[in-house]
This record gives structure tokens, sequence and C-alpha cells, in this order.
């Protein structure tokens, strides 16, 4: 019994000389007493691998390499303990709510946390820690009672204390009597190392470790006892001497005081203290024998001693710091440089690391551009599961029958494609369609298994009596197709199963049998396999693992679930809830999956001898060193108040930070021929990043070093030989080579290197047609082609038969008209209420008002406000069944909106019938259609082309009145949105629906009134519900005479005192209440009112014709332009659907708003007339 040290700095040959030891005596004594090389858990691979890897091994029999759990695990099988059931982390956190739940009237504090899993899992933490410092119950009821009594100012830590120590009680009964938890094992170890036979022949090697837990400390002082020797190998500077205190600003303390605690321990125990073997000396350490740099790195990393030979720059130096512009460039420069090397130098790809401090800040980075470059990576971390498709699939499921059915989980559940039936009965294109399907009809909750059949998609119309209504001939409600009714049934009725089950489950247990039967159901096991095959054939050999590791995973979250809750009672959603955490503490631990692998490894993690050449990427400020943040049950201040009295836990933040150097110094050191920095000027989203105070101190030490700027991709000051870098590896070098192009395309000068890159692609068989089509992008305009002749009348016909939205549509857009009414896309439908939806509501509503008063021969003016309103509630009710799929009857909120609806309507037909009051003009047509087979036939055009145009359409309202000068007609449209008629909007054509059916109206009159007919004018009724407000309030006539003023129509009315008293007949004088106008005392208007004059209508009809005409044109000439309007601060993109088709981009070539520019009244009347052009571009 002895114990040993060999001691040395980071470099000096601990590693080397304890496998030397190893190996001697394999050489020797190849048989024999075992031998036992101890190392962290994640190193004993890489350990193992350097034992067998030894030429002159004929076995190694008696060596094992283990870790302390390992070890632990091996003397169990010999001295017993394995019996007891393991239990993991899942497995405790569920225990703890069980005592939780059971002890929660004891606890005060506690008890309102008592069923959040974040405090649950915070909770199980502290006591990992608790156990790993050998802290007991019992100990913590001392601490509680001494807190209590004698610190004074402390209720919250003597509260926490308190429910720890009930909770602990209980938790530690609980495990002794049933389980083995994971960090109990080495309590386990230290108690069975007396009776095993194997640890008292064996010597003990200790490799890798800075610092031990009290568990630890308390099996090696076992070890100590029982083995026949012990050697400890540390990186440590000196020897300390028993009762030195090492400096807390020491870069050793965490070496030093293990070192102390380990002497101070053998010399308790009486154990012989062996030699301390210090390697290194004051030369130059084995492992920097080639490498000056490094080893002045090493040996002054913490005296900011400046080194003094010329430091070489470039490839050449053995430390270079790098400014990347960001952190893609910095994982994209070290990818060029490993590939360099790689090449080069023929380095092996195992010779070569990357480090970080936070790897979640790189990890997707490396995957994607280690990926493109084709090196091989090992990232060294466990995997989470969360993103798996079985996890998820189970979550989803879960959440559908917690959330009733819900849209969201349901295709949640879908996407998994673990519904999908192995006969190919049923598809993903099935469950996409379906998808559309549901949006469309809102199918959630009891909807998806009430068994009642689902309706067919809702319909447009809002009349009652449309023919073409959702219903057969029968009166019956059309169903949906039988493939929504096919999907439906693979998704509900495995759920369905499995609700039934959970439901009727007495306790956990059940409920766990009910998910596996589901899992089975599903097919899961035979899909997962299948899966893991496909990864494999892809040579994605990780993820085929992973694949195959999450079945049993699963079972085990299961399995924990049964032993620590399996009698109890437990609601769904907390059943849910504890499978969530149970899936949050799974890390899969994944092996390399070949031995020649770049390593991806955080900094405090990972130990390897066999680096040459490290790359520390993140030397940021606030990130290396790392910040240690507060987040634990007890403070800072409460950790250090308890180790003043005797209660030892982990490192504070203090001491964490502090440690921090030691942790760089350790990575730093870790490599024997290079060491590459770099630190990101900015994050992924801009914002600008200070590089660590480390870059400051190797600026120190290495005053020469000049640091190198790495960028996403090189520019004009980049000299061309330092441009190779960027095409190290064939996909940065096309992505490269079209940059370069398109600049050189601008009239930019670039390096001859890359048309030699581009004779290199064009001459390898398989990049030329990948190059053949990048190219393509650097003529690429974003503008649609035009339609041949022969395409466009197929698509269109020689009859174009259109309406004048879509004449409006082409002039904002060509491309957006194309994809409209060409190429007939659509927006997915959603089941919700939208402002078109409500303006088809009022559009409905008011035009069956109306309907119905000329029904029964009665006026507007003759109803009374209550009357109105009834009207509108019993229509709105009549109308709503048809809207949207009955919508406004699906919930307590559409009623609400459904009520709010009927008052907008009742009040506008309360103001309409005060308009009827004070006018004479009366509706002579409700819902007017004009085209083939209607009451009116459609306004026909000749094209240019040869092509004939017919402009169809229907007409909201016509109002007719009697007067000296003939029969005039009015339209009025109902907006949902204030609207008005803009000159210059008719003359660019992009307002031209109410003249058009003005025109249509008066071509006509003689056929549908027997008379010529005189334009009256078009009118916009704003369809809303003002809010009436005054600073000192309104009395009954105010607010009446203020409501009039909100609901006065917008438009053009003709410019003549007659019409305008047959529209309103209070207006003498001043402005009207119900017209866009006012009149002067002489009788004529304001220069502001909207009026036309009988030649400014002719004006406007002749107009309207010629735009429609060139429009039709231009439409059956197959014009599909990419060219949207740009009028002020509106465009014609503001709320179009089809950018995501167009992409539509200023920055791109090809891409040009239309500009019109607004104009005055009198200047679009100039322009209107073809008076003289300004400086903005013609309609064309």
């Amino acid at each position: 019994m002895a114990l040993h040290f060999v001691i040395g700095r980071s470099g000096s040959g601990k590693s080397a000389h304890l496998l030397n030891e190893i190996r001697q005596r394999l050489e020797t004594q190849p048989e024999g007493p075992p031998m036992i090389l101890l190392v962290p858990e994640q190193g004993t691979f890489q350990a193992e691998h350097a034992l067998v890897t030894s030429e002159r091994l004929s076995g190694m029999l008696r060596t094992q390499v283990l870790s302390f759990r390992r070890l632990a695990y091996r003397v169990m099988q010999e001295t017993g303990g394995t019996a007891l059931t393991p239990i993991g982390e899942e497995g405790k956190k569920m225990l703890l709510y069980k005592i939780l739940q059971r002890r929660k009237s004891d606890l005060p504090l506690f008890a309102g946390a008592a069923e959040q899993f974040g405090f649950i899992e915070k909770l199980n933490d502290l006591f990992d820690e608790m156990k790993r410092y050998r802290i007991q119950a019992s100990e913590v009821d001392e601490h509680a009672a001494f807190v209590q009594e004698h610190v004074d100012g402390q209720p919250l830590l003597s509260a926490k204390l308190h429910d720890l120590s009930a909770v602990l009680h209980e938790f530690e009964t609980e495990l002794e009597q049933h389980y083995l938890d994971g960090e109990d094992v080495l309590v386990r170890l230290a108690e069975g190392i007396p009776h095993s036979d194997y640890v008292r022949q064996a010597e003990i090697w200790i490799d890798g470790f800075n610092g031990f837990t009290p568990q630890e400390y308390a099996v090696l002082a076992s070890l100590l006892l029982h083995a026949r020797h012990v050697t400890v190998a540390l990186c440590l500077d000196r020897p300390y001497a028993l009762g030195e205190e090492p400096h807390e600003l020491n870069l050793f303390h965490p070496t030093a005081t293990t070192f102390l605690k380990l002497s101070s321990i053998a010399d308790t125990l009486g154990v012989d203290m062996g030699e301390v073997i210090q390697l290194g000396g004051q030369g130059r350490l084995p492992r920097f024998a080639s490498s000056p740099m490094l080893s002045h790195l090493e040996r002054h990393f913490d005296r900011r001693s400046a080194y003094r030979p010329a430091s070489p720059a470039g490839e050449r130096a053995e430390i270079r710091i790098h400014a990347a512009v960001n952190r893609r460039a910095e994982v994209e420069g070290a990818a060029r440089d490993i590939l360099r090397r790689a090449q080069s130098e023929g380095v092996r790809w195992r010779e070569m690391a990357i480090m970080v401090r936070n790897l979640p800040d790189y990890a997707e980075l490396i995957d994607t551009v280690f990926g493109d470059a084709g090196i091989p990576y090992f990232t060294d971390q466990k995997q989470a599961v969360l993103h798996h498709p079985f996890v998820e699939m189970t979550r989803a499921a879960l959440d559908i029958l917690i959330g009733y059915w819900r849209y969201d989980a349901v295709f949640r559940y879908v996407k998994t494609d673990f519904v999908l039936p192995e006969d190919g009965s049923v598809t993903r294109e099935s469950f996409d369609r379906l998808e559309n399907y549901v949006l469309a009809c809102g199918i959630e909750g009891s909807k998806w298994t009430n068994g009642r059949p689902w309706p067919a998609e809702p319909r447009q119309s809002l009349d009652p009596d449309d023919p073409n209504a959702a219903e057969t001939a029968e009166g019956v409600p059309e169903q949906a197709p039988e493939w929504a009714e096919q999907c439906r049934r693979r998704i509900v009725e495995p759920l369905s199963a499995l609700q039934r089950s959970l439901t009727r489950s007495r306790n956990v247990q059940e409920m766990c049998e009910a998910l596996y039967t589901f899992w089975i159901r599903l097919g899961v096991p035979d899909k997962l396999e299948r899966m893991s095959q496909e990864a494999l054939l892809d040579g994605d050999v990780q993820r085929s693992r992973e694949h195959r590791q999450i079945w049993g995973e699963m079972l085990d979250i299961l399995d924990q679930m049964v032993e620590m809750l399996g009698g109890e009672k437990m609601p769904l959603e907390l059943f849910a809830g504890m499978l969530e955490t149970g899936f949050e503490s799974v890390k899969l631990a994944l092996v390399p999956p070949a031995l020649d692998q770049v390593l991806i490894a955080s900094m405090d993690r990972t130990r390897s001898s066999q680096i040459k050449h490290l790359y520390v990427l993140g030397v940021n400020d606030g990130v290396m060193p790392a910040r240690p943040i507060e987040d634990g049950l007890l403070t800072e201040y409460e950790r250090d108040l308890l180790l003043t009295i005797g209660m030892e836990l982990a490192p504070g933040i203090r001491r964490k930070l502090l440690d921090e150097r030691f942790v760089i110094y350790h990575a730093f050191t870790s490599p024997s021929e290079s060491l590459w920095l770099s630190y990101a000027l900015a994050d992924e989203e801009g914002r600008s990043l200070l590089p660590s105070e480390t870059v400051r101190q190797i600026r120190g030490l290495f005053p020469g070093m000049q640091e190198e700027l790495l960028l996403a991709e090189p520019n004009e000051f980049v000299p061309e030989a330092d441009q190779a870098a960027f095409i190290a590896y064939p996909e940065a070098a096309l992505r490269q080579l079209i940059a370069r192009l398109r600049e050189w395309r601008q009239g930019h000068p670039i390096a001859n290197l890359w048309w030699d890159v581009y004779r290199w692609f064009a001459g390898q068989p398989a990049w030329r047609d990948r190059l053949k089509t990048v190219l393509g992008s650097l003529a690429y305009r974003n503008q649609a082609q035009a339609l041949t002749a022969d395409t466009s009348r197929k698509l269109y016909g020689q009859l174009l038969r259109t309406s004048v939205s879509r004449m409006e549509r082409f002039v904002a857009c060509p491309f957006s008209h194309f994809a409209s009414h060409g190429l007939k896309l659509k927006e997915r439908r959603l089941y919700r209420l939208e402002a078109p939806d409500i303006g088809q509501l009022f559009h409905a509503a008011l035009s069956r008002f109306a309907g119905e008063l000329q029904a029964q021969h009665r006026s507007w003016g003759e109803l009374t406000p209550q009357e109105c309103e009834a009207e509108a509630d019993r229509i709105v009710d009549l109308l709503a069944p048809r809207l949207q799929g009955e919508i406004l009857l699906s919930s307590e909120r559409y009623g609400h909106i459904s009520g709010k609806l009927k008052r907008i309507v009742g009040r506008a037909a309360a103001v309409m019938g005060e308009h009827a009051k004070r006018g004479h003009f009366e509706p002579a047509a409700l819902e007017m259609d004009f085209g083939p087979d209607k009451p009116l036939p459609p306004l026909r055009f000749t094209l240019d082309n040869g092509c004939t145009m017919e402009i169809i359409g229907r007409i909201d309202r016509v109002d007719k009145a009697e007067g000296e000068k003939g029969v005039l007609l009015r339209v009025i449209d109902y907006k949902s949105s204030q609207t008005d008629l803009a000159l210059h909007e008719v003359y660019y054509g992009l307002s031209l629906q109410m003249l058009t059916y003005l025109d249509v109206l008066l071509t006509y009159a003689e056929e549908w009134l027997g008379t010529e007919a005189i334009a009256a004018g078009t009118l916009y009724f704003h369809v809303h519900n003002p809010l009436l407000q005054a600073a000192n309030g309104l009395n009954e006539e105010q607010a009446y005479e203020q409501l009039l003023k909100r609901f006065k129509m917008k438009g053009l009315v003709l410019a003549d005192r007659e019409t305008v008293r047959l529209m309103d007949g209070s207006v003498e004088q001043g402005h009207s209440q119900v017209l866009p106008l006012a009149v002067k005392a002489d009788g004529s208007f304001y220069s502001n009112s909207s009026v036309a004059t009988e030649e400014q209508w002719e004006l406007l009809r002749g107009t309207v014709r010629s735009v429609i005409r060139d429009i039709g044109t231009r439409i059956t000439n197959g014009d599909v332009l990419i060219e949207p309007y740009r009028s002020g601060t509106a465009t014609a993109c503001d709320f179009c659907s089809y950018k995501p088709v167009c992409q539509f981009d200023e920055l791109v070539d090809g891409n040009q708003y239309h500009l019109l520019p607004r104009l005055g009244k009198d200047e679009a009347w100039a322009k209107l007339k073809g008076g003289e052009a300004d400086d903005g571009q013609e309609p064309r």
C-alpha cells in the first residue's frame, strides 16, 4: 500500500510515463495480478486505444481501462449490489415528484413549486451535488438547526434547509431500500473495495483528473488502504508540503488542492507516501520539443514574459490569432487550414482537433461546413433525443389528447411519418392535402373523433338560394371526399385507442402499458430499424446508431416510471409532463464511428494527448473565460455561508471563474505542434463581439505576432496568392467562383486564379453540369418571359372573358395577374374570419336588405332605426351559416363578432335610410350581373391582335331618379374600408371598376330601361361602426350629425345642381352630409368637391375603354412582367399573395417598380384630356 505521484506541467509526459509503466509490466509479465488505469469516463476510449496500439505488446489481459463508475460495477459484480434496480436521472425526478406530492403539507416553502418540472430538476441537481459531496439528510438537519438558532437574517435559507431535509430524508430511504442511484455507486464502490479480491491484488494508475469530489476521495482512500499501490498523475508545477496552502490565484490551484488532499488522506490512513516523480525540469517539455513558441506559452502562461525571438509569421507560425468577420468565417477558415495540413503536410485527421468553450454556438456551423468540405469529424458530446421523430411523435400524440385535437399537435404527429402505413395505401401527399382541407374547414376538437362525416370545403357564395351551395339534391350537406376520411381514420384510430386505454388506466403502470401498446400498433420498432438501415446506406453511421438506441432509451423511461410511480393515480397532463422530463434527461452516448477523425470538443470535457494541431474557436469576451451563472436552489451567498459552518458543496461562482484560467491553460497547451486561436467580430445578427482578455494575454507573450483577418469571401484588397485559400474544397470554391464572376460581370476586375478555377470545374465531368446550372445565375434576371401567342391563346382563349378587378390587378402587376388568373395559384384557405369575408357579408346583407324592401314595395326611408337593427339581426343570422363553413357559429368568440357585425349592418342600414329620406334616388337593381346570358350583355372589345375581349361582372347596387334632363343613374358600392375614386388611379388603370359599371349601365340603358340614361355618379358607401367622440361630450342631435358625417359617401358626382338635389335635398349651401361636395352661395361647387361635368364623364368613359382595350391587348400578347407599381408609399406588393413566387427584390437585376406619380385633380384632368406630360412614366 503506497501512494505515488507523477506530476509535471502540461506536456511534460505524465500520461506517457504511466502508459510506459503499464507496458513495461505487461512486457515482462503478461500474466499476473490486475492492473487498472482509472481515467474520466469520456477518456476511456482514447486511453484504451493508446494502450492497444503499442507495437511491442502481445496482449493486455491483465489491464483494464476504467472510469470510476465502470470500476464500481466491476466491484459490485464481485461483492454484490447489482441486484438493486438502477435508477436514472428521469427516475429520480419522478421519485422526487412522488415525495413532493406526498409531503406537500409539510413543505411550507416547496409546496407551491411541487408540480413544476423545472423546480424538480433543480432539486434533483442539488441532491446529486450533495451526494457527490457526501452530505446526508442528518447533516442537513444539523445545519438547518444551526442556521435557525445562530444565524440572523436568513429566514429564507432556514426554510430552504428545513424543506430540503424533509425531502432528502424520504428520498434517501426510498433509494436505500429499492434502488441503485448512479450517484450512489461510488459509495458502494468505497464500501465494496475492502471485500474485492480483484482490487486488493491490483495496481492502480490514475490519469486525466484535475480534481475529485468527496465521493471520489472516499473511493481513493479505500484504494489506498487495499490496493497494492496507487499512482496518480497530476498537471502540477511542483510538489506541495502538507499544510501548505496554494494561493487562490495560483494557476495550478485545482491540482495543487488535489495533491494536498490526497497526501493528507494518505497521511491520515497511515499509507506510505511513495516517490513523487516530477517530470519536465527546466528545459523544453517533451510535447513541445519542436515547438519553441508553444513551449514559451506553456512555461510563461501565467507570468506574462515576452517571447524574445522573432515570431514566425503566416502558416509557419506555431501560434496564430485570427479575427473573423463572423462565426461562419471562423469555422470556414479553420476548415481550410485543416484541409491544407491534411493535403499538403500529410497530417492525419485524428491529429487535429477543434475546441470551443461553448459547443452549441458552433455545432451546427461545423456540421454544415465540415460536411461540405468532406472533413471526417466526431463531436464529443452526448446527443439529446428531443429532436428524434419517435420522441416527437410521442410528445405530439399526448399533446393531441391533452389539447383536444388542436391542428398544430395533430400535424406535428402526422409529419413524423410514423402514421404512414407500410403498404402505401395512404401517402405523405395525401396527408399534405388533408392538412389543407383541415385548415380550410377548421377541423379541431371533437370534429376529429365524433364519427360524423366531415363536410365538403366551404363554398364562397353567401346566397342561401345559390344552386351551387354545398348540398346534394336531397338537401343533405355535401361530405368530404373518401381520401380525406381514409386519412382521418389512419390518424384517429390509433390515437382514440390510446385515449381509451389511458382513460381506463387505474395507475401509471397501466398508462405506460397503454403507451407501449400504441407504439407497437404503429410498428415503431420496425420503422426505427428501417430508418437505421437507410441512414447506414447513406453513410451516416452516427444517425444509424441513434435510431438503434432510441427504442431502448424510450423503454427505459417507461420502466423508470413504472418502478417509481407504478401504483400512483396520475392525470394525463402530469403523465405527459413526467414523460417530457424523461425525454429531456436522455442523452445518447455515441462512440466515434471511425478512428481517423477530427475531434470537435468542449475545452473542459475532452482530454487527448494525440493532438498535434489545435484550433480554438470563439475566443470572445464573455465566452472565454466562461462566466458561471447562478441558477440553482441555493444562491452564491448561501453557499458561502453554509461553507463557513461546515457544509461543503461544489465550488461557487468565484472559484469556478478563477479555475477557468487552468481550463484555458490546459486546452492551449494540449497540441504539440501548432495552436490556432480565433474570435468573431460579430454574431449571426450582426451585433459586434469583443475579443477575450486571453487574446490580449497571448499578444503580450508574443509581441511581434500579427493577427490575421478571416473574411467570408475575398475582396479587391486581398492579394491573389491569399485568395487561393478560398478554394480549399470544391463546394467553397464553386460558391466563391460564382461570386467573383458576378463581380466581373459588373465591371470589376478579378484575379486570374478564378479563371483557372473555372477551367478546373469545366473540365471535371462530375462538376460540369453543376457549373452550368450555377453559371446560369450570373445572367439571371428576375423576370418572367413573355408568353408566346400560341401559349397565350391556349391559356386565355381567342375570346378573353374577364372582370374589371382582373384588369386592375394586371395594371398593378402583370405577373400577379398571370399567377392568379393564368396559373390559377391560390393561397391556402384558412378557417378564420378575415377582412374579405367581412366585406362579403356586408355586401350580401345590405343587398338582401334592399332586395326584400323592393319586394315589399317599401323604401329605405320608411324604416325606423329599430326596424333596421331588427332586420339586420335577422339577415345576418340567415347568412351566418353560409360564411366560411359556419365560422360565426363555431365559438362564443365568433358569436360575439357576429353581434358586432349585426350592429354595423343595422347602423349602416339606418344611415342609408336617412340618405333615402333626403333624396329621391331609389334602388333600380341589386347584385345586377352583366355578361353572356345575364340581365345585361358584356362590354365587348375587338383587340389589335385579333382577339376578342368581354368584360363581365356584378354591380352591387344601381339607383335611379327622374330629372329634367332624363333618367339619372348612379352606382353604389359597399366597402368595409374607406375608399375613394382618385382620378390619377383612373388614368393609370388602377381604379376602373365603378366607371366601367356605370359605362355598362349607360351603354345598355335602352335595352334595360327603354330609354337613354345620364351618369349621375359613382359612390362608395363605407360600412362601419364609427366611434363618436368630442372633448365636451355630445348630445343626441350632435351625435346624429357626427354619425352622418362619418358615413358621408365618397366618389364622383355629376356637377349639376338638380342631380345633387335629387341625391341630397337638404343641401342648399355648404357641405353635404351625404355627398362628397359643398355648394357655394351662388349655386356653384367648391373646388374640393368631387364633381364632374357631363363632358368630363364622357371623357372618363372614353379613357376607361381605351385603358381596358390596352390591358386586354397586353394580356393576350402574353405580358407577364414582374413589374409592380409604386405610387407614393403604396405598392402592388403591399398585400400581394404571390411575393414568394415572383421573389421581387429591387436589389436584383431586372426588378424595378413601375412608378406612377400621384397627381392633383387639375393635373389628372389634364392628363385625361391628353395635356402636357410630366416627368413620370405614362401608363402602358
